[in-house]
Order: structure tokens, then sequence, then C-alpha cells
């Protein structure tokens, strides 16, 4: 029977992936023309990692990402902008693996669209909760220093979900080979 299963990613994370890769590219545009073309690369790479089914590619999108969000805040010195667009970067990313991950365990056709929003809902709340919390912390504690702290800021948080992810990633992957 899993002969049978078109191991493509599923299509409601796939399409919440590809909108949070759009939004970022869409705050770029109140950024710089730099910010907007890495956005536009790291739009474009979520779409053909998700074509291709390449978690690798996926990671390299979010990395773009991450980095036209960089020069968002760079460029535009919005800590609100910045935020909402690592938001984004995350949940494109996050999600873009889980349509991978779902795509290969259960396939194209399956009805996981219950599993996909509770994710999708789940992963954009923590993502404004931390937010939330980071500029809670930056107007308080910052006391008017620059957007690069809060850059800094995001560079570990970014590290820290990357690694976390690959971790789930590789253990869930040992996990199926047989004994």
């Amino acid at each position: 029977m899993s002969d049978h299963l078109t191991r493509r990613p599923t299509r409601r994370s796939s399409a919440v992936a590809l909108g949070s890769a759009l939004l970022v590219t869409t705050l770029s545009v109140l950024a710089s023309t730099d910010a907007l073309a890495l956005a536009l690369l790291g739009t474009v790479l979520v779409a053909l990692a998700l074509a291709r089914t390449s978690h690798a590619l996926l990671d390299v999108a979010g990395l773009t990402l991450f980095l036209a969000v960089v020069l968002i805040g760079y460029r535009n010195g919005s800590v609100e902008l910045t935020l909402l667009a690592t938001v984004a970067v995350v949940v494109a990313w996050d999600l873009g693996h889980s349509a991978l991950d779902l795509g290969e365990t259960f396939g194209w056709e399956s009805t996981t669209a219950r599993l996909e929003t509770v994710h999708a809902v789940s992963s954009a709340l923590i993502g404004l909760v931390t937010v939330t919390f980071a500029y809670t912390l930056y107007l308080f504690a910052a006391g008017g220093q620059p957007v690069a702290a809060v850059a800094l800021l995001l560079v570990a948080a970014t590290l820290v979900t990357i690694g976390l992810g690959a971790g789930g990633r590789s253990s869930r992957r040992r996990s199926r080979r047989p004994r």
C-alpha cells in the first residue's frame, strides 16, 4: 500500500510556508531593495524546496529569508517590523519541513488538515508569544538601544530553532530504519 503513496509535501502546510515567505517579502518592501531581493530569493527557494521535496534546500531558503530579516532590521530600523518578519521566517521554515515530513510519511493524498492546522496555529502563536516577550524586554531593558541588540537576540533564537529542528528531524529519520 505504501508504494501507492505520492510522497509530495502536503498542500495546507506548503501553502502556509509559502504565504509566510511572501509575508517576509512584503515586509521587506518597507526596508530596502537588497532586503527585497533576498526575500524574493528566499521565497523562490521555499517553493523549489517544496517542489523538489528537499529539506536541505528548505534550510537554505530559511537562512536566505533570515538574512533578509537582518537587512530589514538594519535598513528600516523598526524593531516591530523585524520581529514580525522573524516570526514569518520561522513559520515558513517550520511549516515547510512539516509539509515535507507529512508528505513523506503519509503521502500527499492523506487527510492531515486538522493536524496541519493545529501545527500552523501553534507555530504562529509560539512565535508571537516569543516576539511579544522579546519586544517587552527590548522596551524595558534596552532603554532605546539600537536595533543591533535585537538583531543579536534574533540570531541566537534562530540558531536555537535550527538546532532543535535539525535534531528532531534526524532522530525521526533514525527511528524509521529497520533494526
